[in-house]
């Protein structure tokens, strides 16, 4: 009865509306499943070009690879830093902004470098080069295992090329003057002759006693110098598994590594071949086998393959590549170089993804495996990294549930584990515990949320097998510190200020003096003495600042050329320029001279134009930030 009815509800008309509608959304949800694809994300827009978000990615992770392997260690924390990630990021999208623009501009020029070009530049590569030379070898397995096919490869150097040639061209066309250049050769070698009066901060700290209105009234005046910087307590619990002994390791679980691994320590049979290529076309396969013919008859492999190959680069060579392992070249030239059995012998035509080939066999070594005794202690250590973080990682995923299953303390998680709550002082970003250093840390420990929330943190990892969570307990704000906790830096630091307005007053009156004829009388009471300069040049063993100061100061005429130097120490120094030496014929240095200044014009005329490409151009940037970012 029931399916009787719902037979006849089913062939009524507002049901039929409805199935329709049904079957509809359905052809439209499926329609829609094969038309819609992915979006792809865009980091910016330059004039219309597109730079995607993955692109982006990519090129930060480079550049994050760059800086790694040079800063080190350091770079962890400074990764810490999520002002400073962003900076990276931020700089390597203006770079490839930059770089498209400059292609545009290479394009709208129609600037493009030759065949010949792109061949010698391949061949330069030094990821291509073995023993000083390039390595077709080398080069086939290197492509192979990128991904990239010649033509990639050439279409990427190419536009490098390209590239260059605009800068170049920038470069070259700056030039400096031979009277411009000839002034500064001259000038860069001009001497000076010259006196100074040397005012020790220490004289006039033995007679600067300021009083306590002084200090005080110092301390009302510069609050910024008694700031106490945000402080914060925490309790945190630190896991740190360490490394674990490679006496640990069993030597049964070496011996079953070894055994299971096996292929890891073996190498592999190796063969050296020899090939003759014929690029593909219509007669390429009549060409080779003509070839074959004439080996066949007896003409040698090694010049045929010096006046027939098409691979120019191993051709000079006879043909000969380097030592290969199976699965290292094209499938096709890979299977045939191993199908040869003897020295000497020739394939038949064989056709891989470069062209066609006849190889031929020069040398071949046999597999060889490593015995257990050779490898038995980097297989124990291995394994004793392994066990380590095996251990680390299931207490670390233990700790990071407990501290959020009970977010308000740390102690059962500690307890649990068997781990110590520790606890500190108050503590800044720059005097925080040794233990906890790490900006990873310190960015937690000042977060608003911990602080707000009075919840544990995340698990931050810290490498080397260690992790921490913390919990701040308390939060002190920057404030000015009262006048009774820092009375004795307020006086060191009055004593200092009032030290130095007497050392300035004395080297003003001395200048004074000096400028009158009447420094004599006033060195005298002051019991300070001249010291006398000859021939200094930019290069003297002299202060810094010193050197600095004089070759800045204009030469003398009627009046005497003097001036005052404060020194970083407080020390006050009143200097007299006697003369000014510039010779008058140029040097051998006149040469290197124009071409640097050239370099310099060619590198503010290369900043002027993307300067200029970046004002005329619509660049639109969309989205910097990647979507995480694991350290």
């Amino acid at each position: 009865m029931f399916f009787d009815k719902l037979r006849a509800g089913a062939q009524g008309t507002t049901s039929k509306i409805i199935l329709g509608l049904i079957i509809l959304s359905f052809a439209l949800a499926g329609v829609g499943s094969y038309v819609t694809r992915p979006v792809v994300e865009v980091a910016a827009v330059v004039n219309g070009d597109e730079i995607s978000a993955q692109a982006l990615e990519n090129a930060y992770r480079n550049e994050r690879a760059r800086l790694e392997a040079q800063l080190g260690p350091q770079f962890s924390q400074l990764l810490g830093d999520p002002a400073y990630v962003e900076q990276i990021r931020r700089s390597v999208l203006e770079q490839m902004v930059e770089q498209r623009l400059i292609d545009q501009k290479v394009q709208e020029l129609k600037l493009r470098a030759s065949d010949e070009q792109v061949r010698n530049a391949i061949r330069s590569l030094p990821e291509f080069q073995q023993d000083g030379r390039f390595s077709n070898e080398r080069y086939q397995q290197l492509l192979a295992r990128s991904g990239l096919s010649p033509e990639q490869l050439r279409d990427s150097v190419r536009q490098d090329l390209s590239r260059q040639m605009l800068l170049d061209a920038l470069v070259g066309s700056s030039f400096t003057l031979e009277a411009e250049a000839g002034w500064l050769d001259r000038l860069s070698r001009q001497q000076r002759d010259a006196e100074y009066v040397r005012l020790p901060m220490a004289d006039f700290s033995t007679r600067a006693a300021p009083g306590d209105e002084e200090i005080e009234a110092y301390y009302q005046r510069q609050p910024q110098l008694f700031q106490r910087p945000e402080q914060v307590k925490i309790n945190y619990v630190l896991l740190d598994a360490g490394m674990a002994s490679v006496a640990d390791v069993a030597e049964q679980a070496v011996e079953d590594y070894y055994q299971a691994n096996l292929a890891a320590y073996t190498q592999a049979e190796q063969r050296r071949v020899a090939h003759i290529m014929i690029n593909k076309g219509r007669d390429a396969e009549q060409k080779l086998q003509a070839i074959a013919e004439r080996l066949a008859a007896g003409e040698a492999f090694a010049e045929l393959a010096r006046t027939e190959s098409d691979d120019a680069f191993s051709g000079a060579g006879g043909g000969a590549l380097e030592w290969m392992e199976q699965g290292t070249m094209d499938p096709a030239f890979d299977k045939a170089a191993f199908a040869l059995g003897e020295v000497g012998e020739v394939s038949g035509v064989v056709e891989s993804e470069f062209g066609l080939h006849l190889i031929t066999l020069l040398e071949r070594r046999p597999a060889e495996t490593k015995p257990l005794a050779e490898v038995r202690d980097s297989i124990a250590e291995r394994l004793a990294r392994e066990d380590a973080a095996n251990a680390f990682y299931a207490q670390e995923q233990r700790l990071a549930e407990l501290a959020f299953e009970f977010p308000d303390s740390l102690d059962i998680a500690a307890q649990e584990l068997g781990l110590e709550v520790k606890s500190t002082d108050y503590f800044s970003t720059q005097d925080a515990p040794a233990e906890i250093s790490d900006p990873r840390v310190l960015t937690q420990a000042f977060s608003a949320h911990l602080r707000e929330q009075g919840v544990n943190s995340d698990l931050i990892e810290l490498g080397s097998n260690r992790a921490i969570v913390i919990h701040v307990t308390e939060h002190r704000p920057a404030a000015v510190r009262d006048f009774a906790e820092v009375r004795e830096q307020a006086r060191e630091l009055a004593l200092a200020a009032k030290a130095r307005e007497l050392a300035t007053e004395a080297a003003a009156q001395l200048q004074q003096a000096w400028s009158r004829g009447e420094q004599q009388a006033w060195l005298e009471q002051h019991g300070l003495a001249v010291t006398e300069l000859s021939g200094l040049t930019r290069e003297s063993e002299e202060e810094p600042a010193l050197l600095d100061a004089l070759f800045a100061m204009p030469a003398p005429a009627e009046q005497p050329s003097l001036r005052t130097l404060a020194l970083a120490g407080g020390d006050q120094l009143v200097l007299k320029l006697n003369r000014v030496t510039t010779p008058e014929d140029s040097s051998e240095l006149l040469s290197q001279i124009r071409e640097g200044q050239s370099g310099m014009l060619g590198q503010r005329e290369y900043l002027s134009l993307i300067e200029a490409l970046k004002a005329e151009g619509k660049i639109e940037y969309r989205r910097l930030a990647a979507q995480t970012d694991n350290f």
